[in-house]
């Protein structure tokens, strides 16, 4: 995961410690420089008004990863039976609509991973959906298939 979408989650998570801390730091320095009243309350309404726009940040990216959410689950739910067939059925050669349900679960799986790289799945869940991709990846006859797709540079530099 790049560093910024790192510091991001650790920022959402720890915000209010880190405001608080501001907050007094604030305070202390204000009351050492015997600054006015006016002053300090400038300062307050800043973090408060930065406590404000986090919150409503964390609550739009978390609005728009219950979208994608649902609608990864949703695709992968029409292709999960499928799926299944394709890893437990006998090592033979992939038929046409077996490569072409692979292909889009391999876009599914490069979207995914594009939103999270971007920061807008949690770690948690694509952790998850990385080891539903590796198990299914890691068949002989898909893997194969796998190897040949990744070599086209598409699927946003998904790593399996």
């Amino acid at each position: 995961m790049r560093t910024g979408v790192k510091l991001k989650y650790w920022f959402l998570r720890h915000y209010w410690w880190i405001l608080g801390a501001a907050l007094i730091a604030s305070i202390v320095f204000l009351v050492h420089r015997d600054e006015q009243l006016g002053t300090g309350a400038t300062v307050v309404g800043a973090l408060l008004s930065l406590a404000y726009f986090v919150q409503k940040q964390k609550l739009e990216e978390l609005r728009l990863f219950r979208e994608l959410f649902k609608e990864f689950n949703d695709r992968y739910d029409q292709m999960n039976e499928k799926l299944a067939l394709i890893v437990e059925g006998p090592e033979t050669e992939l038929t046409q609509d077996e490569r072409q349900l692979l292909v889009d679960y391999f876009n599914l799986c490069g979207e995914e991973y594009l939103y999270f790289i971007k920061g807008y799945v949690d770690p948690m869940v694509w952790a998850a959906w990385y080891n539903g991709m590796t198990a299914i990846v890691s068949t002989p006859r898909i893997q194969k298939l796998w190897h040949t797709e990744k070599r086209t540079g598409s699927y946003y530099g998904l790593p399996l």
